[in-house]
C-alpha cells in the first residue's frame, strides 16, 4: 500500500482506475437502492401507514445504537491501515473486539428498555437489535477500503440485500406478521457479514491473526470520539425531523414526509461511495507530500458538485411521478416535500468531502460544531414551520440546516477556513476536469493535464 518508492503518479493517472472501480460499485449500489425503494413502496402499501410507521420508528431508534456500536472507528481505521508498516492484525483485532463488546452491551440495554418502557414495540426493537451482536463485522469494510477492494465488498453487500428482498416478497405474499419484516433486515446483515468474511479470507486476510491490544484500542477510541459525536448528531439530524412531524402534525403527514425522504436519500450513497474511493489515494498523496495533493482535494469538491447537481435537478423535475409510481396516488402530498428535500443532496455531498479532508488533516473535531449547528438550526426551524407547513417546512429546514453547517459555516471557522479556497478552486477547475474526463473516456488515452484557470 505504500507507494512512496514508486515513480510519482501522473496528475490524472488514478482517474481511470477510480472510474473503473467506482463504476462497478456504483452499478451495484444503484441497482440495490433502486430495488430497495421499489420494495419499500410495496411494503408501505401492504402494511399501511400504521404498520410501516411502526417499522420505521423502531428502526430509527435502534439506528442510534448502531451508530454507537460503530464507535466512530471507520475512517480512523482506514487511515491507520493505510500507514506504512501498519500492524493490520492488531488494528483489526483491537477494533473488532472492542466493538463486539460494545454491541453486546448495547443489546442488553436495548432489551431492558424495550421490555420495560416499550412493551408494545418490544418485538420489533429486539429483532432489529439482533444486528448489534454482529455489527462489529463491518470492520472488515475498512480493510476492503484500504486495499481498494470496495467492488468485492459491494458484491457481498448486494448478495445479502437480495436475500432480504426475497424474504420481504415472500412475507408480503404469505401475509407474514410485522416482526418478520424487521427480521429480513437481520437476514441481510447476517448474510452480508458471512460473505464479507469469506471474501476477506479469499483475498489473503485471516481473522485468526486478529488480536486485541488494550493500548491500541484506547488510542483508537481517543481518536474517534469526535467521530462518534458527529455521527450521532448527524443521525439525529437525519431522523429527528420525521419524529417532530409526527408529533406536531400526526401520522399521515409523517408518512408523506417519510416517503419523500426515502426517495431523496436514495442518492445519498453517491457522495459516501465517492468518499470511499477518494480517501486512499488522497491519503497516499498526503503521506508522500505530493505537490498536487491540494489540487486533488479541490477536484474532489468539484466532482462532488458535478455529480450531485444533475441528480438533484432530476429528482425535482420528476418528483410527482416518482411519488405516484413508488408509493401510489395516496402519497402525492409528498411530491412538494421531495422537490425541496432533493436540494439538500448538494450540501450533504460537500459536507462528506469536507469530512474526508478534515480526516486527512487530523482536524475531524472541527465537524462537531458544524453538525451541532445543523441540528440546532434544524430543530428550531422545524419548531417554527412544521405547525403551519407540515412536512414541507421540515424539508426547507433540512435544506437550510445542511447549507449553513457545511457550506456557509466553512469560512466562518478557523479550522475550516482554508477549505473555502479549495471549494472555490474545485469549482473553477470543474470545466477542465470534466473536459479531461470526457476525453479520457472517449479516447482511452492520457491527455496533458489542463492548465490551472
Amino acid at each position: 500500500m505504500n507507494e512512496t518508492s514508486q515513480p510519482a503518479p501522473h496528475p490524472r493517472a488514478g482517474l481511470r482506475r477510480l472510474v473503473s472501480g467506482f463504476s462497478q460499485s456504483v452499478v451495484l449500489r444503484v441497482l440495490r437502492l433502486g430495488i430497495n425503494v421499489v420494495i419499500t413502496g410495496l411494503l408501505a402499501r401492504h402494511l399501511g401507514s400504521a404498520g410501516f410507521g411502526a417499522l420505521a420508528a423502531s428502526l430509527a431508534l435502534v439506528s442510534l445504537l448502531y451508530t454507537l456500536a460503530e464507535l466512530g472507528m471507520g475512517r480512523v481505521l482506514v487511515r491507520e491501515l493505510l500507514r506504512a508498516g501498519a500492524d493490520q492484525a492488531a488494528l483489526m483485532g483491537s477494533s473488532f473486539y472492542t466493538r463486539l463488546t460494545t454491541g453486546v452491551s448495547l443489546f442488553a440495554a436495548l432489551a431492558a428498555y424495550a421490555l420495560v418502557f416499550e412493551p408494545a414495540h418490544a418485538s420489533l426493537l429486539l429483532v432489529y437489535g439482533l444486528a448489534l451482536l454482529t455489527h462489529a463485522v463491518t470492520d472488515v469494510l475498512a480493510w476492503f477500503e484500504a486495499e481498494r477492494q470496495m467492488p468485492a465488498a459491494a458484491w457481498c453487500q448486494f448478495g445479502g440485500f437480495m436475500l432480504s428482498v426475497v424474504a420481504i416478497v415472500a412475507g408480503i405474499v404469505w401475509h407474514a406478521p410485522l416482526w418478520f419484516f424487521a427480521f429480513t433486515f437481520i437476514i441481510e446483515c447476517g448474510a452480508t457479514a458471512g460473505a464479507l468474511f469469506a471474501r476477506y479470507h479469499q483475498l489473503g486476510g485471516s481473522c485468526r491473526s486478529w488480536r486485541w491490544k488494550k493500548a491500541l484500542s484506547f488510542r483508537l477510541l481517543r481518536e474517534s470520539w469526535y467521530e462518534i459525536a458527529t455521527q450521532l448528531t448527524l443521525l439525529m439530524l437525519l431522523r429527528l425531523d420525521a419524529v417532530m412531524v409526527q408529533a406536531m402534525r400526526g401520522e399521515a403527514e409523517a408518512g408523506y414526509y417519510s416517503a419523500a425522504v426515502r426517495i431523496s436519500e436514495v442518492a445519498y450513497f453517491i457522495p459516501m461511495m465517492l468518499a470511499g474511493f477518494m480517501l486512499p489515494p488522497l491519503m497516499q498523496r498526503k503521506q508522500s507530500e505530493a505537490p498536487d495533493y491540494r489540487d486533488r482535494v479541490a477536484d474532489y469538491f468539484g466532482v462532488s458538485l458535478a455529480i450531485t447537481l444533475p441528480i438533484a435537478l432530476g429528482i425535482v423535475f420528476t418528483s410527482e411521478w416518482l411519488v405516484r409510481w413508488l408509493f401510489g396516488s395516496g402519497f402525492l402530498p409528498a411530491a412538494p416535500m421531495l422537490s425541496v428535500h432533493a436540494w439538500a443532496l448538494i450540501p450533504f455531498a460537500l459536507g462528506i468531502a469536507r469530512t474526508q479532508y478534515l480526516t486527512l488533516e487530523g482536524r475531524l473535531w472541527a465537524n462537531i460544531p458544524a453538525v451541532l449547528a445543523a441540528l440546532i438550526i434544524n430543530i428550531a426551524l422545524n419548531w417554527l414551520w412544521i405547525p403551519d407547513y407540515g412536512g414541507l417546512g421540515a424539508a426547507w429546514a433540512t435544506l437550510i440546516a445542511y447549507s449553513v453547517a457545511w457550506v456557509i459555516s466553512t469560512p466562518c471557522m478557523a479550522a475550516t477556513r482554508d477549505l473555502t479556497g479549495l471549494m472555490l478552486h474545485g469549482l473553477m477547475r470543474l470545466p477542465y476536469l470534466l473536459r479531461d474526463t470526457y476525453a479520457r473516456l472517449r479516447h482511452a488515452q492520457p491527455l496533458s493535464p489542463p492548465s490551472h484557470p
